[in-house]
């Protein structure tokens, strides 16, 4: 396999390596008679990722270069540090590499990545094979209900909201919108840790198609890696999900050169700490339907909805939702009741009020006084006996 890549996508192919280096430690490169295929694998097999470059991304192309059939392409392993130091600075390399010449040789089982830049210089790495092997992974994107089309800024600027300890990411699709929050686990602490929840309206992206409401949770770092990359291409991501435990694909490509899908491993929120505020709903509308069923006394109206609100507030999701109780659950002579039993309490509260004014002063320590002015609390004490002496006389005559 040889080929040519000219100068302004060398950027684009060192942004790529950097993109994949964050998923994997090992890059599997394939040559295809239209295209060349990179993909890595990480080491839990929780994310996957592969970049197709087509024919028309190179200057030169040929795929069987140094071979001497006519049959399928070469493909190998290389070490992604490897592959690493050969593109440092990707942000710069438009401006110092003319052409970059990629030849892959299985006689010498070297990958060799050849940098002519300007003034004439040239730059070689020669890579070591580890392996004459490809990695696909295998997953739907075609046939999924749930297909979300938005930019990259969107979904960088609700992720930023994000802390930096903050390992997974859940996402619920509802009809009109997407929630995005921290994953927690149920073993945590709730009161140590930061709670974050981002609510991103349908109207929002480019396109919203939602065949039914679900749940999935995946990874934050190589989500984050996937929008640093799209951000960089300027380019929109497509969502296509299922259902929790099915994965998540995200599509990022510009139409005819470079397609790239991110495959992430989807898992199942704990009920405890995750909540959904669809099963929200859904609680407490089955809720009004059983008050509004009940013939009982206002007592025990009003106890039925203290222990809802009570069990609104162990759970975590209802923390962002909002507890309707209607009207006419309490009829009017009920009403009367409660008001009466209110301003009761509110006169209770303002006699404990009054009562709390009248606190006794606290007693003042007196063996100070007594002993500087000791003479003044004898019995015996004449206040004529004092010999007066004047020590400054008045300067005015009165």
């Amino acid at each position: 396999m040889k080929c040519h890549v000219p100068g302004p996508n060398v950027k684009v192919l060192g942004r790529t390596i950097h993109a994949l280096a964050r998923f994997g430690d090992e890059l599997y490169l394939e040559s295809l008679a239209d295209c060349i295929l990179l993909r890595t694998l990480n080491a839990s097999e929780s994310a996957y990722a592969m970049l197709k470059f087509n024919r028309n991304f190179f200057s030169y192309f040929n795929y069987n270069y140094y071979s001497t059939e006519d049959n399928e392409g070469l493909k190998c392993k290389i070490s992604m540090k490897s592959a690493l130091n050969c593109f440092k600075s990707p942000a710069h390399m438009d401006k110092q590499v003319e052409n970059l010449e990629i030849k892959l040789d299985p006689e010498q089982c070297k990958l060799i990545f050849q940098f002519k830049c300007k003034h004439g210089i040239v730059k070689t790495h020669f890579i070591s094979i580890l392996d004459s092997k490809a990695m696909e992974a295998v997953y739907t994107k075609d046939l999924v209900p749930n297909r979300i089309t938005s930019s990259q800024r969107i979904l960088s600027e609700a992720i930023g909201n994000f802390q930096n300890s903050d390992d997974q990411v859940t996402l619920e699709a509802l009809a009109q919108s997407v929630l995005l929050r921290n994953y927690i686990d149920a073993n945590v602490d709730l009161s140590k840790i930061i709670r974050t929840q981002i609510n991103i309206r349908s109207v929002e992206f480019d396109s919203y198609i939602i065949g039914f409401e679900t749940i999935i949770t995946f990874t934050m770092k190589e989500f984050k890696a996937l929008l640093a990359f799209a951000e960089a291409l300027s380019l929109p991501i497509q969502l296509q999900f299922e259902s929790t435990g099915k994965p998540v694909v995200f599509i990022i490509h510009n139409g005819s050169t470079i397609e790239a899908h991110f495959v992430l491993a989807t898992s199942k929120p704990d009920n405890v700490t995750q909540g959904t505020s669809t099963q929200n709903s859904s609680r407490v509308e089955k809720s009004k339907r059983k008050d509004s069923n009940l013939e009982q006394g206002s007592a025990s109206k009003k106890l039925h909805l203290d222990m809802e609100v009570s069990k609104c507030l162990d759970e975590d999701s209802h923390l962002f939702n909002f507890v309707d109780i209607p009207c006419d659950i309490v009829d009017k002579n009920n009403c009367d009741n409660i008001v009466n039993s209110e301003k009761t309490c509110v006169n209770n509260s303002v006699m404990s009020a009054m009562d709390c004014d009248n606190i006794p002063a606290s007693p003042t320590s007196r063996t100070m006084i007594k002993s500087v002015f000791q003479r003044c609390f004898e019995s015996t004490f004449d206040p004529r006996s004092i010999q007066r002496v004047v020590l400054a006389e008045n300067s005015d005559s009165e």
